[in-house]
């Protein structure tokens, strides 16, 4: 074999494909863990087909390695996990680099795998985020519920308590963007599917004092408990009683992400009975 891909066919993505480019990312979910919307056709589309610069190899009619450049210098990219180790990655971000043409540039990654952050490392690129992706395959263990105290969906609680609770419950987290309440709802809410009914605010004695936002996906957007009612239960039964609605919706797998610098709340997932399956991360 050459080296750095020179036996295949590089060239940029077509319109025609889409259905390779979601099957081969459907192979690196199965081998690098993620959020199952990593390997769907809509994401996908986004990403590689909604007027990004695209290069991507070919062995005859099997795409083996895909990559993406954003306007913003955000790069992505995948690489069949039987062609790795054959410098097509270092191939395909060196084209990313000069494509950005001197732009800083960052790579952005929903189904980290060793190799990857090594080759980022590689490349002078660090990481400046990563989140674990956690799913609940079983039943969620839940204590009982803190007493004196009541959920409100979304609906009935409206958004601006909801981001009330959020500003408070993220405020003293590394990196806390700030954010207006407008841009925050949007968000959290501003596509289909989010889902109100699996989004609950958490009162306990009048206060207002934890919120979860769940998707049409089985995925936990966010949760977050104030700092003051930290400790007492009610994270867990917020989760329990998200799981409860998207499980009696018919959804088997429930996914949420979590920051790797986040040590408590990764320790609450894990007790309501989560798992690590795979990790998503930015580099710059």
């Amino acid at each position: 074999m050459n080296g750095a891909g020179d036996e295949l066919d590089w060239r940029p993505l077509g319109p025609s494909d889409l259905a390779a480019v979601t099957d081969l990312a459907g192979v690196c979910l199965a081998a690098d863990g993620g959020q199952p919307y990593a390997a769907d056709a809509g994401f996908l589309s986004d990403v590689y087909m909604s007027g990004a610069t695209t290069n991507s190899a070919w062995a005859g009619r099997l795409l083996v390695c895909v990559c993406a450049l954003q306007q913003g210098g955000a790069t992505t990219g995948l690489v069949h996990p039987e062609w790795r180790r054959r410098g097509i990655g270092t191939r395909a971000l060196d084209w990313a680099a000069a494509a950005a043409r001197g732009a800083p540039l960052t790579a952005e990654t929903e189904m980290l795998s060793d190799g990857a952050h090594a080759l980022y490392g590689s490349e002078g690129l660090s990481q400046v985020f990563a989140e674990d992706v956690m799913q609940l395959a079983g039943p969620a263990r839940v204590p009982a519920a803190p007493a004196g105290l009541v959920l409100h969906t979304w609906g009935q609680a409206g958004p601006a308590r909801f981001f009330a609770v959020y500003d408070a419950a993220f405020r003293d987290r590394p990196g806390f963007p700030g954010w207006p309440q407008h841009r925050w709802v949007e968000w959290v809410s501003g596509d289909d599917d989010f889902r109100p009914q699996w989004s609950m605010l958490a009162v306990l004695d009048g206060a207002d004092v934890g919120f979860i936002v769940g998707d049409a996906s089985g995925r936990i957007v966010q949760m977050g408990v104030v700092p003051s009612a930290r400790g007492s239960g009610i994270g867990a039964v917020l989760i329990g009683e998200a799981v409860g609605r998207m499980r009696s919706s018919g959804q088997k797998i429930i996914t949420l992400d979590v920051n790797i610098d986040n040590p408590r709340a990764i320790a609450l997932y894990a007790r309501v009975g989560f798992t690590r399956t795979g990790r998503r991360a930015r580099y710059a």
